[in-house]
């Protein structure tokens, strides 16, 4: 018998010696008074084995059979090697119709060795209480992992998460964790849900420039947005976007490897079809309904999310830029637009536009700039190559007469003959 098997059997005992009721032996037993009645009825025809449960030592109504753990088994083994047993089991179920629960699941791969209990770290880092309303503020990261498996290179993929909700807004891969990959990824943002109030990032080049002097082009772009830029001391400061990272280098993975996508071309198409699947298992309700987004109306995103740097126009209206000139066209009053800073807007795939106090300007190419070739002078030519602004002395002059040179060799050689004496 059990120990609570027992326990009922000290109690009913007290019912049949009328030291207790049947009430009162229900509540401390925690059952009904109808059970009690036919607990006491098989302790009376059967004795303590009464009490035992008839369940024991029979194999559950819901226990799968032999024959279906171990084709689970088989499936697991060959394609799902490494993955967790709660992954396991959604794949098993999208892929190949198979229902089981996750602790069955989980104990069968460990009795195979295909899993290894992992031990929970020790927290140390208390979390940071979550934003209130979606759209508060924003976590941003870059990841570069192995995406694509351990055979080729490894690539990089910009993750936006919401703080207050831990959706993932956006998802953008690319070879490098670099300026346009982050223009990418909140351009992604912006467009689906509207600007974000804040944008929490590491100090990451990107974001800070080098000794903290100066302004990054990112740092132009969010004061254009009127988005706030706050910078973590530390990865566990913006620990959403880090624990969302680590779920992704283990599903994420698996994911693509599955649909056999191994370019970053394929994996950006079937970004945004993951990302639904992962937010509707892994996104939280915020505390509050209100969507703190603001709309993009009356922004540009083209010409903010680009790299901008400043020129002069010349007295032509003409300007300079990677070895080409180029000229202003439409601007009559010449006097007034010649010496005037401008703004040179670069996209990502080259193009630029032109501003002058805020209006585009239009702009053709003028012609490209020579590159200068060095001169090959000849030994004699050389010799006789003299400074721009000197004047060459003819022969003809006192300074090179021989008395002259002998005056002066005559002078050197008494102030020798003074200064060893002295």
């Amino acid at each position: 018998m059990s120990e609570k098997e027992l326990d009922r059997y000290v109690i009913l005992q007290k019912v049949l010696a009328k030291e207790l009721t049947q009430k009162s032996a229900g509540e401390l037993l925690n059952i009904s008074n109808r059970q009690v009645r036919n607990l006491i009825s098989s302790l009376r025809s059967k004795g303590p084995s009464g009490l035992i449960s008839k369940h024991r030592g029979k194999v559950g109504n819901h226990r799968k059979s032999n024959e279906f753990k171990q084709s689970v088994l088989a499936i697991v083994s060959e394609r799902y090697e490494g993955y967790g047993p709660t992954f396991t089991k959604e794949k098993l179920e999208e892929w190949h119709n198979l229902k089981l629960s996750r602790e069955t699941l989980r104990l069968w791969m460990i009795e195979q060795g295909l899993w290894q209990c992992r031990k929970k770290k020790k927290k140390v880092h208390l979390p940071r209480e979550r934003r209130p309303c979606f759209g508060e503020m924003t976590q941003g990261d870059g990841s570069r992992h192995y995406w694509f498996g351990d055979d080729l290179p490894a690539a990089n993929a910009t993750v936006l998460v919401d703080d207050a909700t831990s959706t993932v807004t956006s998802l953008v891969f690319s070879e490098q964790e670099t300026l346009d990959s982050y223009f990418a990824a909140l351009r992604q943002h912006i467009e689906k849900y509207g600007r974000p109030r804040a944008l929490y990032t590491d100090r990451y080049a990107v974001f800070q420039a080098a000794g903290g002097k100066g302004t990054t082009q990112m740092q132009r772009a969010l004061k254009e947005l009127d988005i706030e830029l706050i910078l973590a001391n530390s990865p566990q400061a913006k620990g959403r976007v880090e624990r969302a990272n680590r779920t992704l280098q283990d599903r994420l993975v698996k994911e693509l490897s599955l649909r056999g996508i191994k370019t970053i071309e394929q994996a950006n198409a079937y970004a945004k079809e993951f990302v639904e699947s992962y937010n509707k298992k892994f996104s939280k309700k915020p505390m509050k309904d209100f969507d703190a987004h603001r709309p993009l109306k009356g922004y540009d995103l083209d010409k903010v999310l680009c790299r901008c740097e400043m020129r002069t126009l010349l007295s032509d209206l003409s300007f300079q830029r990677n070895n080409k000139f180029y000229i202003v066209q439409g601007i009559s009053d010449v006097r007034r637009a010649k010496s005037r800073k401008i703004e040179i807007r670069e996209a990502a795939d080259g193009k630029i536009r032109v501003f002058l106090a805020g209006k585009e300007l239009q702009v053709g190419l003028l012609k490209e700039a020579k590159e200068e070739v060095a001169l090959v002078l000849s030994r004699k030519e050389v010799i006789r190559w003299k400074p721009k602004g000197c004047i060459a002395i003819p022969d003809s002059h006192p300074w090179k007469s021989y008395n002259h040179q002998r005056l002066l060799r005559e002078r050197k050689k008494e102030m020798k003959m003074y200064n060893e004496e002295g």
